[in-house]
């Protein structure tokens, strides 16, 4: 009897399960609540155009809809029929960000602002390595080559008129995990999470810089009046 109780404890020793998943006797299933201490979590999170309380329910509901349980985008979700591709948009109640953004007011200064935010973000990514290697945020830590190019950009003082173009070349390649050479939707979910909603007017800057296939590499760059000689290609960082 003791025996067969260890086989059943162990039969989950191998199973990983997606996120909002549970292993019982060796199979994942979906997680019928959050655990406890989710209800003392208060990071409210945008999920297209839905507020979910946490993560644990966008991943359970994930998994209802995944699996074709019954609770999939329930009245609990809003009725949002979450799939794999629903990509939390920023943390914070939705909200109609384009009411709060003055872009008349803002459009003359917001590439070079979000240009020294790029600058300041590429230092912190450099000088820190406390951050996990599962870490999927744009502070991930870097790679060896990654490192060496970027020790320079890192090091040198840019006037405050205009940013480095090689910075603003690293932040696409990063950005362009899948190697596509343009930025989709995605792809800019990292960025949307670090600066929405605080930043609303950056929807409109990425708008205004995307064509129809998304932001090439070339765009990317025209938007911050980056200058061809100053463009670093993704094979320098990658």
């Amino acid at each position: 009897m003791r025996q067969f109780s260890k086989l059943i404890l162990n039969a989950c020793e191998n199973v990983k399960c997606k996120l909002g998943e549970m292993c019982t006797d060796g199979k994942c299933s979906c997680l019928d609540d959050c655990p406890s201490e989710w209800n003392s979590y208060n990071r409210q999170l945008c999920v297209d155009g839905v507020t979910y309380r946490h993560e644990c329910d966008l991943w359970r509901n994930q998994c209802y809809c995944r699996s074709g349980d019954s609770r999939c985008g329930g009245e609990q979700f809003s009725n949002h029929r979450a799939n794999e591709n629903s990509a939390i948009k920023y943390y914070d109640e939705c909200r109609d960000l384009s009411g709060l953004c003055d872009w008349d007011q803002n459009e003359s200064t917001f590439a070079l602002r979000l240009g020294m935010w790029f600058q300041e973000l590429l230092r912190q990514k450099w000088s820190s390595s406390s951050w996990s290697n599962d870490d999927d945020s744009l502070l991930r830590p870097m790679d060896t080559k990654a490192r060496s190019t970027t020790s320079k950009l890192v090091s040198q003082n840019s006037p405050h008129e205009r940013v480095n173009g090689g910075v603003i070349s690293y932040w696409f390649c990063e950005l362009d995990r899948r190697n596509r050479g343009s930025l989709q939707q995605d792809d800019l979910n990292a960025l949307y999470q670090l600066l929405l909603p605080s930043t609303p007017c950056l929807e409109v800057f990425i708008n205004r810089c995307s064509g129809s296939g998304g932001i090439s590499f070339d765009q990317w760059h025209n938007c911050f009046d980056i200058p061809s000689e100053e463009r670093m290609q993704c094979s320098e960082f990658k």
